[in-house]
């Protein structure tokens, strides 16, 4: 049996989703009804796009008049930001971006919604972000977002873990930048896991065969954790801190609370604007 995408035509435009990996990825689930909610004729379509292949498909999409933009997911934000032509303040303060607007002119525009959506995302627990003692896992695009959003929400201090250490580095300088003091500093566990709130900004659960470094009996029950990389399915770490009885966050929460913004971006919008 054919079954027909409702108003897919000549005059459709793409909404191209890159990630390695794409299985989990949501954003076409969510954000496709927005677009036909609005009678916008974009369709968002998932690609998976290796790191080694990023800069060849970037300059072959980027040509494809009828593309409207591109979200980017774990591992292209960074790359990504540095092939745009412009960048919203965010995304040009944490050199990272995870939606990009491709103009009439061939042009593409970055911006950055990780951040936001990641504290709002939160939900109640917003509020304990002042003053919390946080560990971050990955210091990538999403890893770097996060950060700078936690630091303008006035968390007390953020350590830093990733396999690349001048990504530590660049994290680390933005957030300390910020703040005009040391909030932000790299770690490897051997001080312990004394923390407020604990996240996954890596791949690490859906991709590969690497272990949350932080044990599972060392998350507490009045912790926040939160797992950017859980989205289609539950990965480790999420049912290690749902075994504690900790307060948890998914990737989903994060996806919701920014979806809007992306779908506005996309469609041509001011960045910030919702659709």
């Amino acid at each position: 049996m054919r079954v027909n995408i409702p108003n897919l035509d000549g005059n459709s435009r793409i909404y191209a989703v890159f990630g390695d990996p794409i299985h989990q990825v949501q954003t076409p689930r969510l954000i496709n009804p927005i677009f036909a909610a609005a009678e916008v004729n974009i369709y968002a379509v998932p690609f998976l796009i290796t790191a080694e292949h990023f800069a060849a498909a970037w300059d072959i999409f980027a040509a494809i008049p009828n593309l409207c933009g591109i979200s980017t997911t774990i591992p292209h934000k960074v790359a990504a930001a540095k092939r745009c032509s412009t960048l919203t303040p965010t995304a040009k303060a944490v050199g990272a971006v995870n939606c990009v607007q491709r103009g009439e002119d061939g042009q593409m525009h970055g911006a950055l919604f990780d951040g936001v959506g990641f504290v709002e995302g939160l939900g109640e627990g917003k509020s304990r972000l002042r003053g919390a003692r946080v560990l971050i896992v990955g210091a990538g695009g999403a890893g770097r977002a996060i950060a700078f959003a936690l630091a303008e929400q006035g968390v007390g201090k953020i350590d830093l873990m990733d396999l690349s250490a001048e990504s530590v580095a660049f994290t680390a300088n933005m957030v300390n930048s910020f703040r005009g003091e040391e909030c932000a500093v790299a770690v490897d566990g051997s001080t312990g896991w004394d923390y407020d709130i604990v996240i996954n900004a890596s791949p690490i659960g859906v991709k590969g065969d690497s272990v949350f470094p932080m044990p599972a009996a060392a998350i507490r029950p009045e912790m926040v954790i939160a797992d950017i990389a859980s989205l289609s399915g539950e990965t480790a770490l999420m049912r290690a801190a749902k075994a504690a009885g900790a307060t948890l966050s998914d990737g989903n929460d994060m996806l919701l609370a920014q979806i809007r913004l992306m779908a506005g971006f996309a469609a041509g919008l001011p960045a910030g604007t919702a659709l």
